[in-house]
């Protein structure tokens, strides 16, 4: 199997369509099916599903296309090292990020990036819950919280930390909670996101546990609209430190039971590389670590 079959294959993921691979590599349609066909033929099993509308990855596909980064990224970085120009890195990287702190961090970081590493090709894209970096041909995610168990690599980039908060005047209008249990008797604005049982809220004070399920007149599965309503005095939000820091501040929101701790929300870079990480991938990976230390979390300012 030579290594040209390994692009070729990712590029199909990559492009999503046999017909759209077949143009980036000058060939017909007919004879990048043909291709594809071939490589099956010779692993003696099929890799993508595919009707005249979509195609799609088989198990044994998966597979296949994480294996085949790594062997790329291999010869990659091989032919660097023979042309003794690793601290020149070029190539592309696919990055996947959740939508808010995409649009407020991330692609400032990457802008910055590509700015100090101009060889390198970035695609950026955001999305309101987190996708398969191995299915979408991704490099690497931005991830918040406990990752599952899905056979990716991480690298934690930051600390950080979830707060309850609410606007003053919302807490002018009802007594404040002290436990969380008082929340029932609150109007606690939802966030439906990704595949998290929705308005259940767990904490946690001198190893005791709690969970209580809350609810209220507005839910979302936009951050920022949560985050608005919020602002607006319309009820108590679980929001992340990075999008709630600075309105804390400046007196616009307070938090809410801060005596409680509420599940972390560590920032991590995950990628499926096992090992031989692209040169480009690290050194992406280690930028963003040391562009984080930027965000003004509280841990920064005792104020």
């Amino acid at each position: 199997m030579v290594s040209n079959d390994f692009e070729f294959f990712i590029l199909i993921c990559q492009s999503g369509s046999i017909s759209k691979a077949a143009k980036d590599f000058d060939i017909t349609p007919a004879a990048a099916s043909k291709r594809l066909s071939n490589i099956e033929k010779n692993i003696g099993c099929q890799l993508i599903s595919r009707s005249t509308r979509s195609m799609s990855l088989t198990a044994n596909g998966k597979i296949y296309l994480e294996y085949a980064h790594q062997v790329t990224t291999t010869i990659e970085e091989m032919s660097y090292a023979l042309r003794q120009k690793t601290d020149e890195a070029e190539g592309l990287i696919r990055i996947n990020a959740p939508f808010g702190f995409g649009r407020k961090y991330v692609s400032k970081f990457v802008s910055d990036f590509i700015e100090e590493y101009p060889k390198i090709e970035c695609q950026l894209h955001l999305s309101d819950h987190p996708l398969n970096l191995i299915t979408n041909a991704f490099d690497i995610g931005i991830r918040f919280g406990s990752l599952p168990d899905s056979g990716l690599h991480a690298r934690k980039i930051a600390s950080h930390r979830r707060f309850l908060c609410a606007s003053p005047d919302y807490l002018a209008t009802k007594d404040e909670p002290l436990s969380p249990q008082d929340l029932v008797h609150h109007n606690c604005i939802v966030l439906r996101q990704n595949d998290e049982t929705y308005g259940n809220w767990h904490f946690t004070k001198e190893e005791q546990i709690y969970h209580v399920r809350v609810g209220g007149n507005l839910s979302s599965n936009d951050g920022e609209s949560v985050l608005s309503w919020t602002l607006k005095g319309h009820g108590i939000a679980l929001r992340a430190e990075w999008d709630v820091y600075h309105h804390i501040k400046q007196g616009s929101l307070k938090k809410v039971l801060g005596e409680y701790q509420l599940p972390n929300a560590d920032i991590y870079a995950i990628y499926p590389y096992k090992q031989n990480i692209p040169i480009r991938l690290r050194m992406f990976i280690d930028f963003l670590a040391e562009k984080m230390k930027i965000i003004p979390f509280e841990r920064h300012d005792k104020t």
